[in-house]
């Protein structure tokens, strides 16, 4: 099975880690800021990491695509929502965001699925 999704989560969460040591108070600022916006309120929590999702797939971040995507799976998003939120970020984003969709992302929620 392909772990590109557990070793790119893997890897963001290493490098959270070696950040934190470095400067933990500049870390645990951003965690704090960054946090408070994922948080239930109007939008759901699974609504907001949707929205990044698509964000990261347009943007091709695959870090930031495994780290929401695990989140996604985390908040209970449907995968008929995960991927509807793929294909808007690809029609909006063009070939590039659906390349990133059809192969990165599905291939994370595929991994992420069958844990």
């Amino acid at each position: 099975m392909n772990k590109q999704g557990e070793d790119l989560l893997k890897e963001y969460r290493n490098g959270i880690e070696t950040l934190t040591e470095h400067l933990p108070e500049a870390t645990k600022e951003y965690n704090h800021f960054t946090g408070s916006f994922f948080e239930d309120g109007e939008l759901s929590k699974g609504t907001k990491h949707l929205m990044a999702l698509a964000i990261s797939v347009k943007d091709g971040d695959e870090a930031s695509m495994a780290y929401h995507m695990d989140q996604c799976v985390e908040a209970d998003c449907s995968d008929r929502e995960i991927l509807e939120t793929m294909g808007v970020s690809a029609a909006y984003g063009g070939g590039s965001a659906m390349s990133q969709a059809v192969t990165t992302g599905l291939n994370i929620l595929h991994e992420f699925r069958n844990r």
